[in-house]
């Protein structure tokens, strides 16, 4: 995983304006958001983000590419993230380690938050975050009823 310093704050916000997960974030919001509290990371296609068991508490949103999550006891593919989704949300609410491993499809570009940064963060964008969060969570437990429905 490799930190991206030198994109232009211009092209980030054209990026995150495209992506659901900041619909309701207004300019300066994401601009603020971009500026101080997240950083912006590349992972090469086929490399890991993250390993089950890692201690890293970051939230990442896709920003491009995809990720493909796995249980590393089982090497089953438990889903692909995409861009405008997040991934590590387990970990960065519950600061616990990571229950599954992550490796990038294609060459990925992320949004990495820390906890530490979250707290840190203006009331009205923290709220936002958290409200994309647990719609996020909401839409996956949907997408996995459905799937035990069908099976059973």
């Amino acid at each position: 995983m490799k930190l991206i310093e030198h994109i232009p704050l211009i092209k980030q916000m054209e990026i995150i304006n495209r992506l659901n997960f900041f619909r309701e974030f207004s300019l300066n919001e994401r601009q603020v958001l971009l500026e101080s509290f997240s950083q912006l990371y590349l992972i090469s296609q086929s490399r890991f983000l993250f390993k089950q068991f890692d201690n890293d508490k970051r939230l990442y949103i896709v920003l491009s590419g995809a990720i493909v999550v796995y249980k590393h006891s089982h090497l089953l593919d438990l889903g692909t993230i995409e861009p405008g989704e997040f991934i590590g949300e387990g970990a960065f609410i519950n600061n616990r380690e990571r229950s599954t491993s992550a490796r990038a499809k294609s060459d990925t570009i992320v949004l990495a938050i820390t906890p530490e940064a979250l707290t840190r963060l203006p009331n009205v964008i923290r709220e936002k975050i958290k409200d994309r969060i647990i719609e996020g969570m909401s839409e996956r437990i949907t997408k996995l009823n459905d799937y035990l429905e069908s099976r059973g």
